[in-house]
């Protein structure tokens, strides 16, 4: 029997394959690992609306770590257990210097993506990510207008690498409490000071009457490295960032390849 009692496994690159799909192999062993009474749940970037269809699907029995650790929320219970929020001055001055860059900024508001317009960029985006987008104008504008009556949880910058490198360093030299990580080669997101998946590990834990030690933690890319490393044995998949996959102590088969239904299997036993 193992001693592991909580899985968080990331969604994107990791639980699911190329076509957004849990794999069944996948499946099978979450309903396995469910059956023993572990606790399994995700850690993502998703909001609400696009983590809720793969919850149902594998009825998850531990709240979500959402927006790459912005929000942990107990989707039986309708709760939102932790949550933090960018400073409305500093998510205003970063959206200012984005505007200078040919990038397609999302900001994250109270479950709700807001874009300057939708193009195919942005439709990209949504159809993959399963959230829709609403289309503002200017951004800065929306947000100096009050209308959402809250702070955003984060921006998700999409962009050419070598543009989100340079925009990455102007933010940072404006608002250096924030926390800035690349979740896909063209994904830069900007997330309120020291959130990161692995600060909210350990508040899940706090939450759950856990040790960090008991748990088993797995993705794919940068935005999970903290997670990795926070967790009692961090796992990356194969298709994983090479430094993700450095800080890991035991790398997976890829998404692809059913790696959550390995790790299930390796370190749980079923």
């Amino acid at each position: 029997m193992s001693h592991y009692k909580l899985l968080v496994t990331d969604i994107d690159g990791t639980l699911v394959d190329s076509r957004q799909e849990i794999p069944e192999a996948n499946r099978q062993a979450v309903q396995r690992l469910l059956a023993t009474g572990a606790l399994f749940t995700f850690a993502t970037g998703r909001i609400e609306e696009s983590t809720i269809p793969y919850a149902r699907d594998l009825k998850i029995n531990a709240p979500a770590i959402l927006y790459n650790g912005a929000k942990i929320v107990d989707f039986e219970r309708g709760e939102t257990l932790f949550e933090r929020s960018l400073p409305m001055d500093q998510a205003i001055a970063a959206l200012e210097i984005a505007s200078g860059f040919d990038v397609r900024t999302h900001v994250y508001i109270d479950g709700k993506v807001y874009v300057a317009r939708i193009d195919s960029v942005v439709r990209d985006f949504a159809r993959k990510d399963g959230v829709d987008c609403t289309e503002t104008g200017d951004l800065v504008a929306f947000l100096k207008s009050g209308q959402t009556h809250v702070p955003p949880t984060k921006f998700l910058i999409i962009g050419e690498s070598e543009s989100l490198g340079t925009l990455r360093r102007r933010i940072h030299d404006v608002f250096p409490e924030g926390s800035l990580v690349k979740s896909d080669a063209c994904y830069l997101e900007l997330l309120p000071p020291g959130v990161s998946k692995g600060a909210a590990l350990s508040v899940l834990c706090e939450i759950l009457g856990l040790d960090p030690a008991d748990t088993v933690a797995i993705g794919d890319n940068m935005n999970d490295v903290e997670m990795i490393q926070a967790a009692g044995i961090g796992v990356a998949v194969e298709n994983a960032h090479p430094y993700a996959r450095e800080q890991a102590a035991f790398v997976a088969p890829s998404n692809e390849e059913c790696g959550v239904a390995a790790v299930i299997g390796r370190f749980f036993g079923i």
